[in-house]
């Protein structure tokens, strides 16, 4: 026996009953909380990206594997049977044409002058050598032999200046730099390597600041046209400007796109947006808390629950997690194969008995609120607890999607929009100032809802550098 084990043995008999009993109920006590606290060390280890709203990115090397929501279709990968195909085809009017004629047969003879027999046509799609064209306008001046007087014909619109670039090559600067996401260094340097123009970073932000400028417009026009949307989706995520974070959000249709750059995440860049204040449909969301005050209905995202109810069942080992899960995905399953007809009120009414019987069996599972020592406040709820609590609460917001078949299962729309976001910081970095982020959030708005509704993206870059941007018609004009 140790000495230490001894020393501890002599202390406990010299307590009474009443001391021993105490010193007893406080080890229980701490032994309990250690032992919740390991679990909850635990359970956040085996957290990620698959299993809870934490990001890929912190994933590390040990990525999970991914889990779709699509049942096995039981076919072969690849093209299917009667699938159109697509390849490489010719045009009608190419731009150079080359003929190769025979000169002389292998018997000796001159073929010179002979018709042909046939023409076979091929076709090699290449860039030119100069992909640059120079354009030099001669501003001429006469003098009026009446008068005397010195006139001077008008430079056009481009030629402002002795040298300047022309609309579309700063177009495509604004391309790279907002829609492919080049940082500077390497756009300027596709720009000198492939088209042999020393393009400086400068020239690049002056031609965003004027696309900027003219799609004032735009916005002003996306802005009201989100308002008469029955659906919208909301989503909001962190970037780096002027070093601090400050937040992009988001509002999403099918067909348009909106981007807000802002200090704030909550309320405060809610009612500086204006949208979601003044909008009566149905705003899709993530569950996060200062949208519940705002618009007519709720719709929250499912694969987020599914995410969580996962965690919740492989961390904490709750059953009813796993089937919430299931049946969740037997809804996403059900809308996905609905086509564009409602679901039926019986299947609605049966999906929400057993949402409600699988919630109503979880209680005896939830773990009681855990009080630390020595700390003031409220008791702590697990994971699982909370998770139950919003399930319950935002039943209806849940399973909105079951009755309106406007509102999907997920916020995927959104999610996809800003993606856009933390894509442009993992390939260009944060923005040096909060112009520039204001200025990024206004270009992708342009540009997503460019690619939303088929629009050629450079063409439409070109009309907002001469200053006529591209504006969507109003949903009422496109029915």
């Amino acid at each position: 026996m140790m000495k230490d084990e001894q020393e501890l043995r002599v202390q406990i008999a010299a307590l009474s009953e009443s001391q021993k009993v105490d010193l007893i109920v406080q080890l229980m006590a701490q032994v309990a909380h250690l032992t919740a606290r390991v679990a909850e060390l635990e359970a956040r280890l085996g957290m990620n990206s698959a299993n809870s709203s934490k990001p890929p990115s912190s994933d590390g090397y040990a990525k999970p594997n991914p889990k779709s929501l699509r049942e096995p279709s039981g076919l072969r990968p690849g093209g299917q049977k009667g699938h159109e195909g697509s390849t490489l085809r010719q045009v009608s009017d190419p731009d150079t044409v080359e003929v190769h004629s025979p000169r002389h047969c292998p018997c000796g003879y001159c073929l010179d002058g002979v018709a042909a027999a046939r023409v076979e046509r091929r076709q090699v799609i290449e860039l030119p050598r100069r992909l640059v064209e120079v354009t030099e306008h001669q501003i001429v001046t006469r003098v009026c032999p009446q008068c005397g007087r010195m006139v001077r014909a008008d430079a056009p619109p481009e030629a402002s200046a002795p040298v300047r670039y022309g609309p579309r090559l700063l177009a495509l600067s604004v391309y790279l730099r907002d829609y492919q996401l080049l940082p500077y260094e390497r756009l300027t340097q596709l720009f000198r390597d492939v088209l042999g123009v020393g393009i400086c970073k400068r020239t690049v932000e002056t031609a965003g600041m004027q696309a900027y400028d003219a799609l004032e417009p735009f916005e002003q026009a996306v802005r009201a046209q989100l308002l008469d949307e029955p659906v919208l989706h909301a989503d909001e995520t962190g970037m780096r400007a002027a070093k601090r974070l400050l937040w992009i959000h988001s509002l999403s249709s099918p067909t348009l796109t909106l981007y807000q750059a802002h200090a704030r995440r909550g309320v405060e860049a809610i009612e500086a947006n204006g949208i979601i204040p003044a909008f009566k449909g149905v705003l899709v969301h993530d569950c996060w808390k200062p949208y519940f005050q705002y618009g007519g209905g709720h719709a929250l995202c499912g694969a987020h629950f599914l995410r969580e109810l996962l965690g919740v069942h492989e961390n904490e080992g709750h059953r009813w997690a796993r089937e919430m899960a299931a049946l969740l995905e037997m809804i996403a399953g059900t809308l996905g194969g609905r086509g564009a007809s409602p679901l039926s009120a019986e299947a609605a009414d049966w999906f929400g008995k057993m949402y409600d019987d699988i919630l109503a069996r979880a209680r005896p599972e939830l773990p009681p609120p855990e009080k630390t020592p020595g700390k003031r406040g409220r008791a702590k709820n697990a994971k699982s607890t909370n998770l139950h609590g919003r399930l319950q609460t935002h039943r209806d917001a849940v399973l909105r999607c079951l009755r309106d078949p406007e509102v999907p299962f997920t916020n995927n729309r959104a999610e996809r929009d800003i993606r856009m976001v933390k894509l442009r910081q993992k390939i260009s970095g944060c923005a040096r100032t909060f112009e520039g982020a204001r200025h990024f959030a206004r270009a992708r708005s342009y540009l997503s809802t460019s690619v939303k509704h088929g629009k050629d993206i450079f063409e439409n870059i070109v009309r907002a550098i001469v200053g006529n941007p591209w504006i969507p018609k109003p949903r009422t004009s496109q029915q």
